[in-house]
């Protein structure tokens, strides 16, 4: 059971307003890449957006360490291959960020001034106090241990990035929570030792893509997804992780996502269509008709096309969709010829 969770900018203008120019700087720095045909800048720029839409203090945290870089003597510029790029492109968000700022990126036109300005946006934005999906995420948990009747409620919480990670944890301590994170930071006793604190005190767990894999989390029952990045087969590798044989209740994920904004936009045409797609041919999820790797990357492209064209949303989703309905309708018909075979 899945529902889209739309977070309203009401009473924190000045986040929107960081958020609007992020995405200014992303549209106008990614066209620029375009022109220069400089595809590893391009990359920094798409993971600037998803930073910005994960948390303020994501951002805030990628955008000094781009001052650093950018301070640093302007020695050959490094770029990635298209062979890296697209290894990357694969990997999950905290490892993209941790990749692309270990490269000294050359800068685009007046980069410096502007990564300057946007940073003490972000310092302002957090100095006022929680984001407002911070802010939502608090209501959600209240309103959920009411509605399940369960004061001790197990939520496991998903994040792209670590700094939101960080910054959840300390938020939803402050608010009374037991929280144990789990990140790909930490080796596997690390991890184990997080899961059996996560089954025995902590109310809840805060882990990233990478932090989640192989550990069998059941006892829980409520994913939330902080931020949602762009593949919808990655959010069902997070369900994954707590709906697998043995787990007794309904699974129930909530897709955070803020108003106003592209990606709030794109996600809830994209899912009326591909949910008319799956009840006509009787698919539960997305990766049962699109599980490769060039499935993955239309998603990106479709996220990326709807940043430098938002105009043009609906007729992208439907291209995307169309693909999808293919994909379904050539795995239906293989199927088909298998059974009379």
């Amino acid at each position: 059971l899945t529902s889209l969770i739309p977070v309203s900018w009401r009473g924190h203008n000045d986040q929107q307003e960081l958020y609007e120019a992020v995405t200014e700087y992303v549209r106008e720095g990614y066209n620029q890449a375009l022109t220069e045909k400089n595809k590893s800048y391009g990359f920094l720029m798409i993971l600037m957006q998803r930073l910005v839409t994960s948390s303020t203090a994501a951002i805030a945290a990628t955008l000094e360490r781009r001052i650093e870089a950018l301070e640093a003597p302007q020695g050959q510029m490094q770029l990635f291959s298209e062979t890296e790029l697209r290894e990357l492109e694969d990997l999950d968000g905290e490892t993209q960020v941790e990749a692309v700022l270990k490269r000294q990126i050359k800068a685009m036109k007046d980069e410096r001034s502007e990564v300057e300005a946007l940073h003490h946006a972000a310092k302002r934005v957090m100095a006022r106090g929680p984001d407002a999906k911070a802010e939502a995420l608090l209501e959600t948990l209240y309103r959920l241990q009411q509605d399940e009747s369960d004061p001790e409620l197990k939520i496991l919480i998903f994040t792209e990035f670590m700094p939101t990670q960080r910054m959840l944890a300390d938020f939803l301590e402050r608010s009374g929570f037991p929280v144990v994170c789990l990140n790909g930071s930490m080796n596997l006793e690390e991890r184990k030792k997080a899961q059996r604190t996560f089954a025995d005190e902590a109310r809840i767990m805060v882990s990233t893509d990478a932090g989640g894999e192989g550990l069998n989390l059941q006892f829980c029952h409520i994913v939330i997804n902080f931020d949602l990045g762009w593949r919808p087969m990655a959010l069902e590798q997070r369900i994954g992780r707590v709906d697998r044989i043995g787990q007794k209740h309904v699974v129930k994920a909530l897709n955070f996502v803020l108003e106003d904004s592209v990606e709030y936009r794109v996600r809830e045409v994209l899912e009326t269509k591909l949910a008319v797609i799956f009840e006509d041919f009787g698919i539960d999820k997305t990766s049962e008709v699109l599980d490769s790797e060039e499935g993955a990357h239309i998603f990106d492209k479709l996220f990326v096309d709807a940043l430098l064209e938002p105009k043009r949303i609906e007729e992208d989703v439907e291209a995307v969709a169309d693909v999808v309905r293919q994909e379904a309708e050539w795995n239906r018909d293989q199927l088909s010829v298998l059974s009379e075979a």
